[in-house]
């Protein structure tokens, strides 16, 4: 067989991991689940792509990221409208950061959502880089946008997206890359290394010349793991799981009972869902009109649960610092965050550890809600 479609930086990982998954959905075509982590991240890129993609200076206002963000929001994968909303609100946020980071000094790019197709040693490779960046010196700044989790040190020195990326970029556009960047958007921290070495080029070459001949020649065994299986879409397609699963009859009654689970486990989540919205909703109005317990016609509401200060994982390693120069590591537990809590709270403990502390966090209002039928 010859390769059903150029390989991409997401489809040679993918293979890796399972070339079974790969055959499933590249050869054979069965979708995926959509899901609301790829719909977000998405929706991000397009407000920043419309961000960066203008012809001349002034940066888009707040007002006009903000509308086109709006515009573009990707709805799919989400949960139920509570999930969505929530995500919906930390795009804002992260844009609105943005923004204020680098409007200002915004300077147009070389190029933004740049497409690209080339050959590694006569297999097709395509991908698309969120911002290249031309420096003064002519060299090229890659830039790759993340949404998710916080990332792991040392990553962005060997993530194989960048290699493919610079390699891409010198193959195609004649100038030298200089810098590889992660751009963290949740921290709006970036993660930037100098260029790749000959040695991990050659490396990502032969990699997607195994790949591509691994596929011609159809290797597409299960690789079953704990991580990559849990989540996987294709569980129903794959001879692993066949000897664990049946399918039964429509009208028998497990079938019935899979399914009256199946509805009651959907509806106890969009109930859950909604119920968080109301929550919301009503704590909102309660610390705005400064109440502590309200009425309904059949129930009371009563804001419970004591405030905290929070600290960020930039702030933390400074919380232990000033925990042990006290003398009282020990007795915080390393420290747990509920006795830092109570150091916090106790008005006997030092006054400076305690507003040194209270500086390196923010504070939490109470945000749960204690319902009682009258």
């Amino acid at each position: 067989m010859n390769l059903p479609r150029p390989l991409s930086h997401s489809s040679i990982s993918m293979y890796g991991e399972c070339p079974l998954k790969y055959k499933l959905k590249y050869v054979d075509g069965i979708p995926e689940k959509p899901k609301h982590f790829f719909a977000f991240g998405q929706s991000v890129h397009k407000a920043l792509e419309f961000f960066y993609k203008v012809e001349a200076l002034p940066a888009p206002s707040l007002e006009e990221l903000l509308k086109n963000y709006r515009e573009n929001w990707v709805t799919l994968g989400y949960r139920d409208q509570a999930q969505e909303a929530e995500y919906f609100q930390q795009g804002k946020d992260i844009l609105a950061g943005y923004h204020r980071r680098h409007a200002a000094a915004l300077r147009i790019p070389y190029s933004v959502e740049y497409d690209f197709r080339f050959t590694v040693d006569g297999v097709p490779v395509t991908g698309k880089v969120d911002r290249i960046d031309r420096q003064e010196d002519g060299r090229f700044c890659v830039v790759d946008y993340k949404t998710g989790k916080a990332l792991t040190a040392g990553r962005v020195a060997q993530d194989a997206q960048l290699t493919m990326y610079q390699l891409a970029c010198e193959s195609l556009l004649g100038a030298e890359v200089a810098r590889l960047i992660f751009y963290h958007l949740p921290t709006h921290h970036e993660h930037s290394v100098g260029r790749r070495s000959q040695e991990q080029l050659g490396e990502l070459r032969a990699r997607i010349k195994r790949t591509a001949e691994a596929i011609i020649a159809e290797r597409f065994e299960a690789k079953p793991s704990e991580n990559s299986c849990r989540w996987c879409d294709f569980k129903a397609h794959c001879p692993v799981f066949s000897s664990a699963s049946a399918v039964v009859p429509a009208a028998d009654e497990l079938a019935a009972l899979i399914d009256r689970f199946g509805e009651l486990t959907a509806r106890r989540a969009e109930l859950d869902g909604e119920a968080a919205g109301v929550k919301a909703a009503l704590l909102d109005i309660l610390r705005r009109k400064g109440y502590v317990r309200a009425f309904g016609a059949r129930f009371e509401v009563q804001r419970c649960g004591a405030g905290k200060i929070e600290f960020s994982e930039a702030n933390k390693k400074k919380v232990i610092h000033l925990i042990k120069a006290a003398g009282l590591y020990e007795s915080v537990l390393a420290p747990s965050a509920p006795l830092i809590q109570k150091l916090l709270a106790d008005a006997g403990a030092d006054a400076e550890l305690r507003a040194a502390l209270r500086a390196l966090g923010a504070p939490v209002e109470a945000s749960d809600l204690k319902v009682t039928p009258l």
